[in-house]
């Protein structure tokens, strides 16, 4: 039953919006009742074990981050593209979206207010573009929502949770990428010839993963 992990992804470049919502399907399994004592004792360990990668996740944000700018540029060497610079103010800005939506619990390049990424690049001060010949790059934004948990497995008559798998660090890395890559708006951002960009990842306390990428 393909119902486990939530990815979505959203992509805007310059001027243009488009809403691309991809799921990636996990897997979630479920088994026969069990019987006996010491569900509690399970339960507690599980949702221990499951803070724990949380937080593990959180604390490396940073170098999830870094990871997923360094796959976007061997995607851009492949292209025939150089690489994009890291630009920490960039990576200030999506840090701060990524945040926002992860509090606010909402998905979109849009705030609630209806403030888009170049209202936010106005508002932190950023003025940076891209001129190549005629045409000038102003910017761009990829944005993901995906989980700590890859997959769990549940008591099908309790609905209690039995076990919970996690992606590692790279794997996160590498599944918002090629997600990206495999989105025609998403792509076009990423091989668009920008020359900086920043990415910023907040982890909820539910270990919901808010990924937003920033180009110019």
């Amino acid at each position: 039953m393909n119902v486990g992990r939530r990815y979505l992804a959203l992509a805007a470049v310059l001027t243009v919006l488009m809403l691309v919502v991809f799921p990636l399907a996990g897997c979630l399994e479920a088994v026969a009742p069990t019987d006996g004592n010491g569900g509690g004792d399970v339960a507690a360990d599980l949702q221990a074990e499951l803070q724990g990668r949380i937080a593990y996740v959180r604390n490396n944000a940073a170098g999830l981050a870094s990871s997923i700018h360094d796959l976007i540029n061997e995607e851009r060497v492949k292209a025939g593209l150089d690489r994009l610079q890291w630009d920490q103010a960039l990576a200030n800005i999506a840090l701060s979206h990524s945040t926002d939506m992860g509090l606010r619990d909402y998905f979109d390049h849009i705030s609630p207010e209806g403030q888009e990424f170049g209202a936010r690049y106005e508002e932190h001060g950023y003025h940076k573009n891209t001129r190549i010949g005629d045409r000038i790059y102003l910017g761009g934004e990829n944005l993901t929502l995906t989980n700590v948990v890859r997959s769990y497995t549940y008591d099908q008559e309790t609905g209690e949770v039995l076990e919970y798998k996690y992606s590692e660090l790279a794997e996160l890395a590498d599944s918002t990428v090629q997600g990206w890559m495999g989105s025609p708006g998403h792509r076009e951002n990423i091989l668009t010839p920008f020359t900086r960009e920043g990415i910023g990842v907040y982890v909820t306390d539910e270990g919901e993963i808010y990924i937003t990428e920033n180009f110019s």
